[in-house]
This record gives structure tokens, sequence and C-alpha cells, in this order.
């Protein structure tokens, strides 16, 4: 996801049919600006716009840019004090990059596991979960452990009340709520415990916004769980991550695949 309110002044890459072509997202100085006493005009979706150096539609063509050229920010990945990473589209690049990471692990520790492992990074996630409902429906999970960002509230302008205390730096996040199965979120509990990896926990009172809620409530039901990672910034180019969060996401999922098995008890009535 994007947050549009970030965009004036920012770098861009036009992904043209001719190649990459550079641009910036527009935005009058203050002296200019039409405004009045009262309301300084916002950056919204109807008068955000790019320039590219084009001066006409021709211009535009010749370099292969045209309705529903794809832009991508031109932020890249940097690293700061004290472990914290910093990149855009961590949510939800970061997902696939722990879950190849599990993959990596047991084909390295030659893992033989008595059940079939699918490893997915879904797409659509913001615009609805499609690719977790596609792929839901094709697979038919019996278990969905899935992974997804969550927010770190300890910066300003966040209401703990509100949105609960997780920080970064202090493990991966476990969820309680109604698409979460509470045996398989107990489970992981031990797992961490055992394997002595800090967790933190949190509450959704409806849909977790993430993956889960497909997996959790396709086909006939899938026993599913969510392990977050703190981010800071969500949704700019400058979100934020640390790096021992990172390290016990990926162990937590890895353990977690290891310690299951098909006699597994998840059922509430046995």
């Amino acid at each position: 996801g994007v947050d549009h309110q970030i965009a004036p002044g920012q770098r861009v890459i036009i992904h043209g049919k001719k190649g990459p072509v550079k641009a910036v997202f527009g935005w009058p100085a203050i002296h200019t600006r039409i405004n009045t006493p009262e309301k300084e005009p916002a950056a919204k979706v109807e008068n955000l716009f790019l320039d590219c150096g084009a001066r006409n539609k021709k211009e535009i063509e010749d370099l292969g840019v045209k309705v529903g050229s794809v832009v991508t920010y031109r932020d890249g990945f940097d690293e700061l004090a004290y472990d914290y990473y910093i990149g855009r589209a961590f949510d939800n690049r970061i997902g696939g990059f722990m879950i190849a990471e599990v993959a990596r692990l047991l084909k390295e520790e030659k893992k033989k596991l008595p059940f079939g492992l699918y490893v997915v990074n879904a797409v659509q996630e913001e615009i609805g979960l499609r690719g977790a409902e596609m792929i839901a429906r094709r697979i038919k999970p019996n278990v969905a452990i899935i992974t997804d960002v969550t927010h770190d509230t300890n910066t300003p302008m966040i209401n703990k009340m509100i949105e609960g205390d997780t920080s970064c730096g202090k493990g991966p996040s476990l969820s309680y709520g109604p698409a979460v199965h509470n045996k398989l979120l107990q489970f992981v509990e031990d797992v961490a415990e055992k394997a002595e990896i800090p967790v933190q926990l949190r509450t959704v009172s409806r849909s977790t916004g993430t993956d889960t809620d497909s997996f959790a409530y396709a086909n006939d039901g899938c026993p599913s769980v969510l392990i977050s990672i703190p981010l800071r910034y969500m949704h700019t180019t400058v979100e934020m991550l640390h790096r021992s969060d990172i390290e016990n996401t990926i162990r937590l999922m890895y353990e977690t695949v290891l310690t299951l098995t098909p006699k597994t008890n998840l059922s509430y009535f046995s």
C-alpha cells in the first residue's frame, strides 16, 4: 500500500514500454499554492501529478509512457543505527524474504517434513486478499501460517489505547482474533517458549487485515495463525524494521513447521 500524502516531492520511476523513465511528483512552492488563509491544500489523489520533463502528449508517448504504466518510488534500502533497516515496501516484501529463508533453512538442514509444505507469496493483499483467496482454493491447506507486518505503536501520533502496545526489537507479534485458530495460536506460543523466542501479543476485534482472513474461511475452514513483524511508518518510503525481529520471526516459523505433525491435535472438541 502507498499513502498518497507522502507523494509530493518524491522521485519515482515510470515503467514504460521502452524502459524506465525518471519522474517526480510535482508540488507547487508554498508561495504559489492556491489556498485560503484558513486551509492549506492537502495532497489527494485528485491533485497529484507526475512530471517527467515531457512538454506534450507526443513526447510522453515517445518515452513509452501510457495510461496504466506502473510507477514506483526510487527510494531504496538503507541501514540505521542500532540494527534498524529502512526501505520502501517492506510491507510485505519482508514477508516474502522471511518465508524464503524458512525454505532455505529446511533445505540446507536437510529436514524431512511428514507433510507437504507450500511456501506462498500471495499478491494483491492490499486490495482484497485476492492472491490468498485464489491459492487457498487451489491447494486446500490443512493448516496456514501467515506472516505480515504490524504497527510499532511506540512512535509519535499513535494511540496505544486503540492500537495496542507493540514495539520493534521485542520479537514477532502474535494476534488473537476471530480468524486466528486458538489452538494453533497456543501451539505457536508453546513453540516460542520452548525455543526461547520473544513474542508480543495483540488482539483484533474483527478482521486481521491480512491474508489470514482468506485462509481461515476458505473451503471448509482452515486453522490459521498470524505471525507479524513490527514495522514503523507503514505505507511510506521509509518503513522501518529491526534486525532481531526479522531473525526471530524466521526462527519462529521454522521451529513451528518442524514441530507440526499430521497428528497435531487442533480440534476444539478433544
